[in-house]
């Protein structure tokens, strides 16, 4: 099986896997004599069902898995950009001279931005992550906008609760992940 299969793959496996039990099926009701079906043949058309039903329990993490890749690539350079953004604002106010008061919102977004390195999107958690991860750049802009001065101090709540937010939306998708 390929890394990932589209949808259409997916359900021609399938049905490929039923067409199989069906022919294993058709083949132990032709042998079917006084004593009954032939150990091989009853073999077979149990192994043919077991990978049917092993395939059907794996189906919907294959179907997903499209969406999980791309919640992945979402996530993968969500927080590094955030971690870009972090550290263009710093090397700013030391080439700029800003207050060093700043540092108190940029450092911890740096900090935590980094350890969003490692987030990962399994099938449970990756819309989880991948909603997590669009709302880090609104709560990003924001932060640029508050430490550039284009909003007032006072903004500095909403960026607060904008991590409360991604926080919220990342740990659920850690416990969704387990």
């Amino acid at each position: 099986m390929t890394e990932t299969q589209t949808e259409h793959e997916l359900h021609e496996t399938h049905q490929e896997l039923v067409r199989a039990l069906a022919r294993e099926h058709a083949l132990a009701a032709t042998q079917e004599s006084g004593d009954g079906v032939s150990d091989e043949i009853f073999d077979a058309l149990v192994e043919r069902a077991q990978t049917l039903m092993a395939y059907e329990k794996q189906m919907p993490a294959l179907l997903a898995e499209p969406q999980r890749l791309r919640s992945q690539k979402v996530i993968f350079w969500s927080w590094r950009a955030q971690s870009a953004v972090a550290i263009a604002l710093i090397l700013a106010f030391r080439l700029l001279g800003y207050s060093d008061g700043w540092y108190a919102l940029v450092v911890p977004h740096l900090v935590v931005t980094f350890c969003g390195w490692r987030l990962e999107a399994t099938v449970k958690n990756h819309l989880a992550r991948r909603t997590a991860s669009i709302a880090l750049h609104a709560v990003g802009a924001l932060l640029v906008l508050i430490v550039l001065g284009v909003l007032p101090p006072w903004f500095i709540v909403a960026f607060l609760i904008g991590w409360a937010v991604v926080g919220t939306a990342v740990a659920d998708g850690q416990g969704a992940g387990k």
